[in-house]
């Protein structure tokens, strides 16, 4: 193979890994995603997980460790009419639905084959150190709050909550 086609190939796949870098690097909530639903992987195979934007009913006042920014920062990536989050990253272990197709099927009266774990859009702090999410599933909700530590999200908290898996 010629140096000129040699050198081509390995900047090519240079600038592909680093495009690919960017886009993690630009949108953290995957990651977060990937942490907050680690503890999940006995049941994985069985779950649904579909995006569906929701703040579980969280206020400052009932989020003890969580800052006001945190929460509010939550509550905007989480109000009414905003887009749905990527969760295709988790489809490595778990079913992957799309929340319309699912709204479909609410609307028909028709249930999901299996569980689904509806997962919020992430709130992230001013310097994206910290996150907060909601996962929502038949048998209620949790808010996760994580932490960036030494380059990793860390579950640091979860708080469950008593409100209907439909409550925003």
């Amino acid at each position: 193979m010629k140096s000129g086609l040699r050198l081509a190939i390995g900047l090519s796949v240079t600038l592909c890994t680093v495009a690919i870098a960017s886009i993690r690097w630009l949108d953290p909530e995957p990651a977060v995603y990937e942490a907050a639903t680690s503890v999940l992987t006995q049941d994985a195979p069985t779950i649904t997980v579909a995006s569906s934007p929701s703040t579980c009913g969280a206020t400052d006042a009932n989020l003890e460790g969580v800052s006001s920014n945190l929460v509010a920062a939550f509550r905007t990536a989480n109000a009414p009419g905003v887009s749905f989050g990527n969760v295709a990253t988790l489809l490595s272990r778990f079913g992957v639905a799309d929340s319309a197709q699912l709204a479909a099927l609410d609307a028909a009266g028709i249930a999901p084959p299996r569980p689904v774990l509806r997962i919020s859009r992430v709130g992230f702090s001013p310097d994206n150190t910290e996150a907060l999410l909601c996962l929502r599933g038949i048998y209620g909700s949790m808010l996760v709050h994580l932490k960036k530590i030494s380059g990793a999200w860390r579950v640091v908290h979860k708080v469950d909550r008593e409100v209907a898996a439909t409550a925003t």
